[in-house]
């Protein structure tokens, strides 16, 4: 073949690749239309790599998804300016993250306790750097990130369990870092929001101060209902969103059992008995969102008459308020501190957000909610988002009023 003909049939087949990944139809709201495609198309490139290289061998898809993400935090890290003290330190045996803004205006200090995002298996507190840094330096206060063990190698419950001790462990020796344990909240986005809520309902048996404000940004709430609206609007990984109902699966079975026993059960959502569905359809219901949001229902095929095993698994743990929080009852709720939901427009996730937003406002708690319109789940660490740098600065003004 002449050398022009190839180089073009190179070139075509690159440009139909890289058309591929770009496409995607953002809805007509969307903020950042093309920085948007851009975003989901490294994602998808990202999810290929590691399919192709579990499929030849070299590691699993999630070590291999770690590794490349880690090549991305790389270039997403801040410069050191000195306006921060940055410690690596270990509470009570679980790694955390301590930023110290170096003029602090009031002492003893606020402090924002960080659960990172991740699906339960993916990300760690490097991929989360710059944005603590940011929320320490914009809102002047100690911010703590945890860097709890990881699905699959540990599934639940051990990462709440670090979550939960590095927590207590902070509160109980606030004072070492010059932080006002009164004025400590605890926030967490994604599977981060699952384990920050989780964590918030686990303290309530322990003794010790309250937190001052749990925020959930984007949140992961339950694992009982997977069809919907927002499910059903984002299947799979030909969606807009980077949260879709396929990768939700994928991350709540590593992190329940640390395989994929009910992928099948689960797409179908036909992993909850209609006993269990009847008992807890109050919490998760379709009218409580708004409606705009609101589709006609998707029936599920026929499930299992009882409850316990699904194909010989215990899935009781979906049942779980520990690990599905917008099961916990009434009176866990309003045990709660001051709460903020921020939910995402183009997002699978944005129905639960909603769902406990919903459920708070009608027991009459102190709740703020925050939708973002045009965003995507995500969209808090895309920095090259003039939404995402404003988005973290009124973020920081609002702790600054709240702890």
């Amino acid at each position: 073949m002449d050398s022009r003909i190839a180089v073009l049939v190179a070139w075509v087949i690159f440009g139909g690749l890289l058309a591929q990944y770009l496409y995607t139809p953002f809805p007509e709201n969307a903020k950042h239309p093309v920085k948007q495609r851009f975003s989901r198309a490294m994602v998808r490139v990202m999810h290929d790599i590691a399919l192709i290289g579990s499929s030849l061998g070299l590691g699993s898809e999630v070590n291999i998804t770690r590794r490349v993400s880690e090549l991305n935090t790389l270039f997403s890290r801040e410069p050191d300016d000195g306006t921060l003290w940055v410690e690596d330190k270990v509470f009570d045996g679980v790694q955390v993250r301590v930023y110290t803004p170096r003029g602090l205006s009031v002492t003893p200090s606020p402090a924002l306790i960080n659960i990172h995002g991740g699906g339960w298996a993916y990300l760690d507190i490097d991929g989360y750097d710059a944005f603590c840094r940011r929320v320490a330096k914009h809102a002047n206060i100690v911010v703590i990130s945890i860097d709890y063990r990881r699905a699959p190698e540990y599934p639940f419950p051990v990462p709440l369990d670090d979550c939960v001790t590095a927590v207590k462990y902070f509160i109980s020796n606030a004072q070492k870092f010059n932080v006002d344990q009164n004025r400590i909240g605890l926030t967490g986005d994604s599977a981060g929001g699952n384990l920050a809520m989780a964590t918030a309902l686990r303290l309530q048996k322990e003794d010790v101060p309250k937190l001052k404000l749990l925020s959930l940004m984007y949140p992961t709430l339950q694992s009982f209902d997977l069809n919907l609206p927002s499910y059903l609007e984002n299947p799979d990984r030909r969606s807009t969103s980077f949260c879709m109902k396929d990768t939700l699966i994928h991350c709540m079975q590593l992190y329940a059992f640390g395989n994929e026993p009910l992928t099948s059960a689960m797409i179908k959502n036909i992993h909850i008995s209609k006993e269990d569905r009847e008992k807890y359809s109050k919490y998760i219901n379709m009218e409580m969102l708004p409606s705009k949001y609101r589709k006609e229902r998707v029936t599920s095929e026929v499930a299992p008459t009882t409850s316990g095993t699904v194909k010989g698994v215990d899935t009781s743990i979906f049942l779980n308020p520990y690990f599905s929080p917008l099961l916990a009852n009434d009176d866990d709720l309003r045990k709660l501190p001051k709460t903020y939901v921020m939910t995402a427009d183009i997002d699978a996730l944005r129905d639960d957000g909603f769902l406990l937003a919903n459920r708070m406002k009608t027991l009459g708690l102190d709740l703020d909610h925050e939708h973002m319109e045009g965003l995507e789940h995500g969209f808090v660490l895309f920095f090259y988002y003039k939404s995402s740098l404003d988005y973290i600065e009124n973020y920081s003004t609002y702790l600054k009023k709240n702890l």
